[in-house]
């Protein structure tokens, strides 16, 4: 999280590259290379999701709960955000994730570079080396229509070496369902180990809260600030803003997005990219979670299929909201 930022892009001279650049890590974006991940048999793969739509195929579970119930703070207590994890290479944070079912991550498609060792740590908010548990990355996928130009389609799943147990402070969240659409104003939380100042991480998991936007206005926006007239948010982008400039940043990519309906928490978005964070009233941009539910499901399905005897990794979870 952040409340300081570069500086606010100019006109249409300005390149909003650059500007997501600045902002987040540049990538070097799911090469369609071999990679190697922590697993030591897997690597970062390019998937097209040939496969029909296969909800009814997931059985719904326990999701989007926590065994303690705090509102509001920062940093975040311990067992607040139980699906948070740190996407990691050398033991080192590079971007946020969400457990989202025993042996499945997500994240953002920015966040994987090719030929690297991934590490996922989670079920604590600190990042020191005796803090929570570590488990190697076995694959990762990439949505096959990732554009690094304009971040659409910014999504990836990362299938861990071996399932975790869930705990008190290892939780999956929920997933919207098809076509949710969260509505305009609905106040949400986004978590993360994002930069604040002078480029530090934080060593405690960060929380602010976040007020939706839908892409159409979000768009008109920055479309305005930068002048620009080419979109630049698009459908499967939803964004959030803070009243006191307040947003993610530089190390909060791939991190969720999470509002509460009936008491359950779901995921409506991934960090993606955003420009001057915590320095401008400009609104943060998300990847909409519940535009790639068949996506997610299908490629759950299709990698667990391989992995071995025909046995599905599978205990994903869904909600109707």
């Amino acid at each position: 999280m952040a409340s300081l930022g570069v500086p606010r892009g100019g006109g249409g001279g300005s390149s909003l590259g650059l500007l997501v650049w600045l902002l987040f890590l540049w990538p070097q974006l799911c090469e369609t290379g071999p990679a190697r991940t922590g697993g030591g048999g897997g690597g970062v793969r390019r998937e097209a999701a040939a496969s029909p739509p296969a909800s009814r195929l997931v059985s719904q579970g326990t999701c989007g709960h926590r065994k303690m119930r705090i509102i509001g703070g920062m940093p975040a207590p311990d067992r607040k955000w139980p699906w948070q994890v740190s996407l990691q290479i050398n033991n080192e944070h590079v971007c946020g994730g969400s457990l989202i079912a025993p042996q499945w991550v997500l994240t953002a498609a920015h966040c994987i570079f090719g030929f690297e060792e991934y590490t996922v740590r989670m079920g604590s908010t600190l990042l020191l080396p005796e803090s929570g548990m570590v488990i190697p990355v076995r694959d990762i996928v990439c949505h096959s229509f990732y554009d690094v130009r304009t971040l659409i389609n910014d999504i990836a799943l990362v299938l861990l070496a071996h399932s975790v147990n869930y705990s008190a402070f290892i939780q999956p969240v929920c997933l919207p369902e098809k076509n949710f659409e969260a509505e305009t104003g609905t106040r949400c939380w986004v978590t993360g180990w994002g930069r604040q100042m002078e480029d530090v991480l934080p060593e405690i998991l960060q929380e602010t809260d976040q007020i939706l936007l839908r892409h159409t206005l979000c768009n008109k926006k920055l479309q305005a600030h930068l002048g620009y007239r080419r979109t630049l948010v698009r459908k499967g982008m939803i964004c959030g803003y803070h009243e006191d400039l307040k947003s993610p940043c530089k190390g909060d990519s791939g991190g969720p997005l999470v509002c509460e309906f009936n008491d359950t928490w779901v995921q409506v978005g991934i960090v993606s990219w955003g420009i001057a964070c915590g320095r401008s009233e400009l609104p943060i941009v998300y990847t909409e979670v519940s535009m790639y539910k068949d996506w997610i499901i299908d490629h759950i399905i299709k990698v667990s299929s391989c992995a071995s005897a025909g046995f599905l990794i599978l205990s994903l979870s869904l909600v109707h909201v």
